[in-house]
């Protein structure tokens, strides 16, 4: 024991500095960085939102986006309404689905037809570089437009008023897209007309 209190006053220096050191590492750097994350959030979500609305704006000229609560048994969700005077113009639903490396979002914008206005697909970071995130060609995804319930997904042809043509070599990836697109279809059959839901957000 008095070896080891000995050993320890010896060495106290190079023992204890390197332990403050770190002690010091250990406090400083969470501090840092929850005081980072607390300045930098809000302006993150800032950007998220207008970014959101750049794609909104771009898929429906409408003047403004409400959004939307629905819920109903175990289905909830939350989606936007395109208004022009008041007039309603379209619905707008984010929904994803599993691509080939990861989730594959997509905006759809659905008129009061029940009918495909525009999609964008605002995530596909997750597939494979030149393949996969092909999906996010105008090629692809302006297929969808006038497109209702019941698109199914084709690896050829020149595609048809129920099908889309895949890109070439990622079926997985133009599948999750069409599955996305298909929930939105779904969100809109539910909320279509005066089932609009609970505002949350003018």
């Amino acid at each position: 024991m008095n070896k080891i209190i000995e050993f320890f006053k010896a060495n106290k220096n190079d023992i204890i500095k390197p332990v403050a050191v770190l002690l010091a590492i250990c406090v400083i750097i969470p501090l840092a960085l929850a005081v980072t994350n607390k300045v930098t959030k809000n302006r993150i979500e800032q950007l998220a939102r207008s970014n959101e609305k750049e794609t909104m704006l771009e898929l429906i000229k409408a003047e403004k986006f409400p959004k939307y609560a629905y819920s109903e048994g175990n289905i909830a969700f939350e989606y936007n309404v395109a208004k022009k005077d008041d007039e309603v113009l379209g619905y707008i639903f984010v929904t994803s689905a599993k691509g080939y490396g990861g989730d594959v979002s997509v905006m759809t914008a659905v008129g009061t037809d029940g009918k495909v206005i525009e999609i964008a697909i605002t995530d596909a970071s997750g597939e494979t570089p030149g393949l996969g995130q092909n999906v996010k060609k105008e090629k692809f995804y302006s297929q969808y437009a006038g497109k209702s319930d019941g698109v199914t997904v084709v690896k050829n042809g020149a595609g048809g008023k129920d099908t889309v043509v895949a890109v070439t070599g990622a079926t997985v990836s133009s599948r999750a897209v069409n599955k996305a697109v298909s929930q939105a279809l779904e969100y809109y059959a539910l909320v279509s007309g005066d089932a609009e839901g609970e505002v949350v957000a003018e």
